[in-house]
């Protein structure tokens, strides 16, 4: 049954196929393109363990041949097309994304549809693999890579949220294509699939298109383990003398995805450490002590946290460290004013209107929508989420998630943990 729901001039859809795939959408006069994304709702933390990097290797995989599509004809379609895609995978997600003319709707969806559902061949299975390892090898360069896979592990244990997307190059030798044939069987079903689009479409057109692609979907699993992460504060420095830099990162929990608090961590993250005027932009960036000094709050289904990324020179590195764990004192004591959070309400409500204007952010608006509320909500019913924060509503979500004193320090780099002595707070 479909539901539309008119906010003044555009209009949201919402409709259920018969195996269970949800469909969303935004009709958005005035442009001429759109973004079109097949979401699954499966990622790294729905693995087996000894089998990690089975959904971004099947993402990899999805590329090499479909049913109806060999890997040079997708390529050659997307340029056809004139299309901007990508596809990704994270700990709770794997997408498959794409924005063209608005003529081109169908011809996305057809493709996109076919990326869900690849042919995997062992051949290709095989080759894939070799790519997926040079990707672990090349990303083991990249520092800020290196510091959030020890963070994630240090802050979440054995939780699943602390497994890498990658895998290891021990899971992805193992792994085998009946296991990948059994993960994509159980985890790509349709009520485990959200289709979202916005801009500029016909929507009956849309689901008559998406209802014929997607007739013959089993409807699959869609549940997921939830849980309660355990927190132990800790302090751990990685020595890697051949970067450059040193990057830390901060954690400490945070709500989870769905919590009605989370525009008042949104705005406290604002105030800490948003990139432009922010406190650890005057007290750290602005006095050359890094050249990264933010904040964000990070959610997740059942869990979150707020975390705090410094990179700077090694030289500078306890300073920097110091000073910003001054600033999370401070905010945990708050002393946060009126006009301070009317400026962070400011920089996030500017940040919803002006994303809102691109057709490639509502349709992730819509997915975030769709999974924090079960409903698609308007731009104006988020911006007045925002305006209603209060100085209260900050303070109490501090003292029931308190940022100081017990926290994840996670330090990669060329210092020794002598050379840069982490002692957490308290």
């Amino acid at each position: 049954m479909a539901t539309t729901i008119t906010r003044q001039d555009s209009t949201f859809h919402t409709h259920v196929l018969p195996n269970g795939l949800q469909l969303i959408g935004q009709t958005i006069p005035g442009v001429q393109s759109t973004a079109v994304i097949f979401w699954v709702c499966t990622g790294t933390r729905d693995e087996i363990i000894d089998q990690m990097g089975v959904s971004h290797f099947l993402e990899h995989m999805a590329f090499r041949r479909t049913k109806k599509y060999s890997g040079g004809e997708i390529d050659r379609t997307w340029e056809e097309m004139g299309a901007d895609h990508n596809a990704a995978t994270s700990w709770e997600m794997t997408f498959y994304w794409a924005r063209v003319l608005s003529e081109n709707t169908n011809w996305a969806i057809d493709v996109l549809s076919e990326l869900t559902r690849p042919v995997l061949d062992v051949d290709d299975f095989d080759q894939e693999r070799n790519v997926i390892l040079e990707e672990i090898a090349r990303y083991e360069d990249q520092p800020v890579h290196v510091l959030f896979s020890h963070f994630m592990r240090d802050f979440y244990g054995d939780y699943p949220l602390s497994w890498e997307t990658l895998g290891t190059p021990e899971t992805i030798r193992n792994l085998d294509v009946e296991q990948m044939r059994a993960y994509w069987q159980r985890r790509y079903g349709a009520r485990n699939v959200i289709f979202s689009i916005a801009g500029a479409f016909d929507w009956e057109e849309v689901k008559a298109t998406v209802q014929r692609l997607t007739s013959d979907w089993e409807p699959g699993e869609a549940e997921r383990q939830l849980g309660q992460p355990r927190f132990v504060p800790k302090a751990r420095v990685y020595q890697r003398q051949k970067f450059v830099q040193q990057h830390i990162a901060i954690g400490t929990p945070m709500v989870s995805r769905s919590d009605p608090r989370y525009y008042s961590a949104a705005l406290l993250s604002t105030i800490l450490g948003d990139e432009t005027g922010s406190r650890l932009f005057w007290s750290v960036y602005q006095k050359g002590l890094a050249d990264s000094a933010t904040a964000q709050a990070m959610e997740f289904e059942d869990t979150g946290m707020m975390l705090v990324h410094i990179g700077t020179e090694p030289a500078k590195a306890v300073e920097a460290l110091e000073i910003t764990q001054y600033e999370l004192e401070r905010l945990q004591h708050f002393d946060v004013d009126e006009m301070e959070l009317e400026r962070a309400k400011a920089k996030l409500n500017s940040s919803v209107v002006i994303g809102g204007e691109s057709t490639n952010e509502r349709v992730m608006g819509l997915i975030s929508s769709w999974l924090t509320q079960g409903r698609l909500e308007t731009l104006e019913e988020v911006r007045t989420k925002i305006d209603q924060v209060t100085l209260q509503d900050l303070k109490s979500l501090l003292d029931d998630k308190p940022i100081w004193p017990n926290q994840v320090i996670t330090a990669v780099g060329p210092l020794s943990e002598e050379e840069l002595p982490i002692r957490l707070p308290g």
